[in-house]
């Protein structure tokens, strides 16, 4: 019995020893490939501050804009000072025809005109439905928003004081004909995006892809490496000392574990608080959903790193999914309008239960039971994908060991020939 222990008990002191080496390794290699030490250090630190700075502030506020009054009387101009007020626009010109304000849109001098009818003035003291024309720049959505937004809350504004004035002339009093024109005061809160910004409801999501994004690529490029390395084009070395499946596994796994975990804390931890995003979520719950999205995400790309022939074959990947896993995450399209076949393509990346689950706990302030859900398909993925993982490393270290006994059996008929 003791023998049986004490054997034991070396083979898994062996087996801790490699893996250790293979970890250390691992991370040996991919400090010193320049490349991989760009994506994985440079990038995760580089592209959430630069895509922050460039959404920052999140909202347009003071879109130039140009006004064609063509109706040049005490209502127009009243409705120009008003819109001229709000924080979103900026009455930049008011020029005198269409044509002018369009030339001065075609050189970006203003990005949208306001066109006020020459019956503008007569169509209110008439009672009748003044048509105020708003041509926005659709090129960027934040410009149309603005547009939209500030034009739209001063005609709120100005047809409730048209509506008081005509029932303060019927005989009201003030306060009742304040109360007819508007019934009710409605008292916006907002949860999920207090700023109403681009980068709040944007950012969070695409920090989660791009953790799953480099990783890939970053395993990808080191397979490439690899098989570009080693003599006989194998995906690892051809050491049959430290063979071992579950050691090459772990090892590999752990060295990408330990430098993600430490990119997260800046990721998830000090970009929220530099630029103001929602922060809802506290560390548990974090750790509750990073552990399981960066192991699977790991295990995913060791599963694919056997159809990554050299270094620039993970690129085309990366190109190719980052987009669509953005539109599949349900952030920028909601479940409920994909198709079945969509969300059955979605469910089996880690980054698409990842961006839901961060977003509900970071914006909508959801425990670990909220989004239970996520965790669990996370959970299930890495299990799945390390069981991939495994038979594709299974399968290599089977492959070398038949290339490294056929070596040395040809050099043996080759010494007896001589």
């Amino acid at each position: 019995m003791k023998k049986i222990i004490s054997k034991t008990f070396k083979r898994f002191k062996s087996a801790v020893s490699n893996t250790a080496l293979i970890f250390q390794r691992e991370l040996l290699i991919l400090l010193s490939d320049l490349g991989v030490t760009i994506l994985l250090l440079i990038v995760p630190v580089v592209y959430p501050f630069l895509y922050s700075l460039i959404y920052y502030p999140e909202v347009v506020r003071d879109l130039p804009v140009a006004v064609v009054d063509l109706s040049r009387t005490a209502d127009s101009r009243a409705f120009i000072r008003k819109l001229n007020a709000t924080p979103d626009l900026d009455i930049r010109y008011e020029c005198i025809s269409m044509e002018e304000a369009a030339g001065k849109f075609r050189k970006r001098e203003n990005r949208g005109i306001i066109l006020i009818p020459e019956t503008y003035s007569s169509d209110l003291a008439l009672g009748r439905q003044a048509v105020v024309s708003l041509y926005a720049d659709m090129e960027f959505f934040l410009y149309y928003k603005a547009m939209v937004m500030g034009a739209g809350l001063v005609s709120i504004e100005e047809g409730n004081d048209i509506q008081v004035k005509r029932l303060l002339n019927a005989g009201l009093s003030e306060r009742q004909a304040e109360v007819f024109s508007n019934p009710f005061v409605i008292s916006g809160n907002a949860i999920a995006n207090p700023a109403g910004g681009f980068a709040s409801y944007g950012i969070p999501a695409a920090l989660m892809l791009i953790i799953q994004q480099t990783l890939v690529l970053a395993i990808g490029i080191m397979a490439g490496t690899a098989r570009e390395r080693h003599k006989l084009g194998t995906l690892i070395p051809c050491d049959l000392r430290r063979m071992g499946t579950f050691r090459m596994v772990l090892g590999k796994s752990a060295a990408y574990f330990l430098i993600y975990a430490l990119m997260c804390f800046y990721m998830l931890g000090a970009i929220p608080a530099w630029f103001g995003y929602p922060d809802q979520a506290g560390f548990s719950q974090l750790v509750a959903l990073m552990v399981p999205y960066l192991l699977s995400a790991i295990f995913f790309g060791l599963s694919l790193s056997v159809f990554f022939k050299n270094r620039e074959t993970p690129m085309l990947l990366y190109l190719f999914l980052s987009f669509p896993l953005l539109f599949l995450s349900g952030i920028i399209w909601p479940l409920s309008n994909m198709s079945p076949v969509w969300q059955v393509v979605r469910s089996i990346f880690p980054s698409s239960h990842a961006m839901l689950g961060y977003i509900k706990m970071n914006s909508l302030g959801a425990g670990i039971s909220e989004t239970g859900h996520e965790i669990a398909m996370l959970w299930i993925l890495t299990a799945f994908y390390f069981v991939t993982a495994c038979l594709v490393y299974k399968t290599q270290i089977t492959k070398v060991k038949k290339l490294v006994l056929n070596a040395g059996h040809q050099h043996n008929s080759l010494v007896t020939a001589l």
